[in-house]
């Protein structure tokens, strides 16, 4: 069954506490400035990090006074925050393209985790929250990567019930199976930064190694669950 946009867009922004920007009662001329704020402050925050960007940079970045910098966000972290959703739901955006394919469920599987590596590859500032040593980042983390946690793993149940549906898969507790697999992909990138030097990040053939490891995590838990 392939699973609705609305819902898994959603369902990720729920699990962010910090209140964002409410459009609802913008004109589109605000949601253009949000989006360009929003487009320059993840360009500074991938280049330089939270702790080294200031706000008035970013205003400078777009031509626009401080003042109104701070009456759409409120403080730095709660753009940067903002930042971290877009790259995360534009993940989530790619994915609800993938689910609604038709491929096979095993298929979806190991682009899931192809895509999932590529995230970290294509957005530095996503990439690098969980090693930011910035005290501000670490709530953040904590929010924004529980909560996606929380999204892949409905979006690993929604495969999985495709794959019993289409009767590739046997009958299984796809939520238990999902939890599993999710925490498995968390502890190979987590083994791997622990070897990394002190403030190194992962270089692109690190996130591919992750991607050959995760495909392979997915193809024992597949021939665990197969049709016979």
């Amino acid at each position: 069954m392939p699973i609705q946009k609305s819902t898994l867009i959603h369902s990720f922004t729920l699990h962010s506490n910090r209140p964002l920007p409410d459009m609802s009662d913008k004109t589109k001329q605000d949601e253009s400035k949000v989006d360009a704020i929003i487009g320059a402050a993840q360009k500074r925050f991938a280049h330089y990090g939270l702790s080294k960007t200031t706000m008035t940079e970013i205003a400078t970045d777009i031509g626009m006074g401080k003042a109104s910098l701070y009456y759409y966000f409120p403080d730095k972290e709660t753009l940067f925050e903002a930042v971290i959703i877009k790259e995360q739901n534009i993940f989530l955006e790619e994915m609800h393209q993938m689910l609604n394919s038709g491929i096979e469920a095993s298929a979806q599987l190991k682009k899931y985790v192809k895509m999932r590596s590529l995230l970290f590859t294509k957005y530095a500032n996503l990439a690098n929250l969980r090693s930011d040593s910035n005290d501000n980042a670490k709530p953040i983390a904590v929010r924004c990567l529980g909560g996606f946690r929380d999204t892949e793993i409905d979006l690993v149940s929604t495969i999985l019930q495709h794959g019993i549906a289409s009767k590739e898969f046997k009958r299984i507790n796809k939520q238990e199976y999902a939890v599993v697999l999710v925490n498995l992909l968390l502890g190979l990138r987590l083994v791997k930064m622990k070897y990394q030097e002190p403030g190194s990040i992962f270089s692109t053939e690190d996130y591919e190694d992750l991607a050959k490891q995760g495909c392979k995590v997915v193809s024992m838990l597949v021939k665990d669950i197969q049709s016979e």
